[in-house]
């Protein structure tokens, strides 16, 4: 594909489709909760082990590594976790969540339903901004579900529309236990210190971003709720047609939903046909789209661990760390969600092969190139051999068979065109 300039499709005043380079500046933004939705494939006893006495969360930071294992050492996914902690979790099927009242009345519509092998897998974290020291506030509490493995009871759940005529799959099981799960974050000790200023959002990926959805769905709306769902590359599926009417209707129209998706992912195509409720058209459902992975492969394109990997790169894509900036605010939605003014993490140009990831200082820049992918989203992509530019030097970074990264010194600066810095002015964006 050949370099072009080429512009940003989306302004500053289209805040409900986020696309292309407009999105990119929102990279540090989400980059958390995808790191989450990740980690939420890690086996949960792996994490309990983790946790203190009394099921204390963890001080040294050890829950951090384990969720961004599958990163391979790179500190600035490790970097975006730091200010978080695990608290807990649940795998397996849920009759009802730590034998939670309002399950137990509830469980009487799902009665006749078949009981599957699993439930609804997830993990919480709260954001403390203190993983060194117990006894800290959380300002902010993440619901983080798991999306589809191997388990016959994630499979059936993702065919719900037919399945859950007969199954009590993994939608039954979380709409009648969500205010159990929601009921036990509001005992956390981290909770009690912050005295009411907890906000609780809910994350996940595929049947994950489905399931995420429903929970702000179906919570009790009379008491602590979802106020943001993060849903990457969301299944269609969201169960909203086991909500009563007025529990949904009084939660759709101030529940913000941000989904987040790579294009081209196997999901995609899926969604425009079959979305179930809320609607991509409704005042409080965002879309962001981005063009991360360099695969052609659908299912490759689903793969949250690279995708994730990806939105972390994108964020230190223009030779430094990018500002912290949140999407702006829906002003039809009426959400009672809070934005973070900063996300508490620390930036770390240097990769863990010992080669700069990015070029530090205001005189460098990442070389991109710049095309548009068949839905007319702006698309950038990082060429194989990627380079920075310094104030004196090219540096060139080539990826060696063996997937290590060797730095080559290419000579002078160049003042043409040719620089990364002028490619990313002449095409309107910083990188993808």
């Amino acid at each position: 594909m050949p370099v072009q300039p080429a512009l940003s499709q989306s302004g500053d005043n289209d805040i409900k489709d986020v696309r292309g380079s407009y999105a990119t500046k929102y990279a540090r933004y989400y980059a958390p909760y995808a790191l989450q939705a990740s980690a939420a494939y890690v086996e949960l006893d792996r994490f309990n082990k983790l946790l203190g006495p009394n099921g204390q969360p963890n001080v040294d930071g050890a829950d951090v590594q384990l969720a961004t294992e599958s990163f391979a050492g790179d500190k600035r996914a490790a970097n975006y976790l730091r200010s978080w902690q695990f608290q807990f979790g649940s795998t397996g099927y849920l009759t009802c969540y730590e034998a939670n009242p309002d399950c137990l009345r509830m469980i009487e519509k799902d009665k006749g339903k078949r009981a599957i092998s699993g439930g609804p897998t997830f993990q919480v974290w709260a954001r403390t901004g203190a993983t060194k020291r117990s006894r800290a506030a959380c300002r902010e509490v993440s619901i983080a579900f798991r999306g589809s493995t191997s388990s016959f009871a994630d499979w059936i759940s993702n065919l719900d529309y037919a399945s859950g005529y007969f199954y009590d799959d993994e939608y039954r099981q979380l709409r009648r236990n969500i205010d159990g799960i929601i009921g036990k974050i509001t005992q956390l000790d981290c909770v009690r210190r912050a005295k009411g200023a907890t906000q609780i959002v809910s994350v996940g990926h595929s049947l994950g971003g489905g399931l995420a959805q429903l929970a702000g769905l179906a919570n009790n709306p009379k008491r602590p709720k979802i106020v943001k769902v993060f849903a990457f590359d969301p299944s269609p599926v969201t169960g909203a047609s086991y909500v009563e009417k007025s529990v949904y209707d009084a939660n759709v129209d101030k529940l913000e939903i941000d989904r987040v998706y790579q294009i081209g992912e196997i999901l995609q195509p899926l969604r425009a046909v079959v979305q179930g409720k809320p609607a991509a058209s409704s005042p409080c459902v965002r879309s962001v789209r981005y063009d991360l992975t360099r695969t052609n492969s659908p299912i490759g394109r689903h793969n949250w661990d690279r995708v994730a990997g990806d939105l972390v790169g994108l964020s230190y894509d223009t030779g430094e760390q990018q500002k912290f900036v949140a999407p702006p605010a829906l002003a039809s939605c009426g959400s009672k969600y809070r934005r973070p003014t900063t996300d508490e993490d620390a930036p770390d140009a240097q990769s863990p092969d010992g080669v700069p990831d990015v070029a530090a200082g205001p005189n460098a820049a990442r070389i991109r190139t710049a095309g548009r992918s068949p839905d007319r989203a702006l698309v950038a992509y990082a060429p194989l051999d990627a380079g920075w530019v310094s104030s004196t030097r090219v540096v060139r970074i080539r990826k060696t068979k063996s997937g290590k990264f060797a730095a080559r010194d290419a000579g002078p600066r160049d003042s043409g065109p040719r620089l990364a810095a002028d490619v990313a002015a002449g095409s309107g964006i910083s990188g993808f």
